[in-house]
């Protein structure tokens, strides 16, 4: 299980919104000074917030550990990566058959069939708050 420590910031009926605390790229300045951090504030000026399974009924305020199963994260990357790009390569080979245009049209179908398969895709586990306190530690 992978874990990491999060703020709870409100909670709604068995769902959590938490924020996560983001650990920095290399740990020397906390994600304060270098250049990767500089570029992700611009790009996400306010820390998204994350619903999560809150079966512990953790209260705003609180810091937990929330917790994914080891294999969801490969399991999301080959579904929002792999499949689409898979399927748009299909489309545009299929398509292609026949001349430019159609590779272009057959690429879009190709990443309009991985869209409509991604929506209908609800399998992958969601992450739960497993217990109060931060990560490598259990407060009990």
């Amino acid at each position: 299980m992978l874990e990491n420590s999060a703020r709870v910031v409100r909670v709604e009926g068995d769902l959590a919104w938490v924020l996560t605390e983001s650990p920095s790229s290399c740990g020397a300045c906390g994600g304060k000074g270098c250049g990767s951090s500089t570029f992700v504030r611009m790009l996400h000026p306010r820390e998204p917030e994350y619903a999560v399974l809150n079966p512990i009924s953790a209260q705003a305020g609180e810091t937990v550990v929330v917790g994914i199963e080891e294999g969801a994260l490969l399991q999301a990357a080959i579904s929002g990566y792999l499949v689409p790009l898979m399927l748009l390569l299909l489309g545009a080979l299929l398509g292609g058959i026949w001349g430019e245009l159609q590779a272009v049209a057959g690429s879009v179908a190709g990443l309009m069939i991985a869209a409509l398969w991604l929506k209908r895709r609800r399998s992958l586990p969601s992450p739960v708050i497993l217990r109060k306190g931060s990560a490598g530690c259990s407060v009990g």
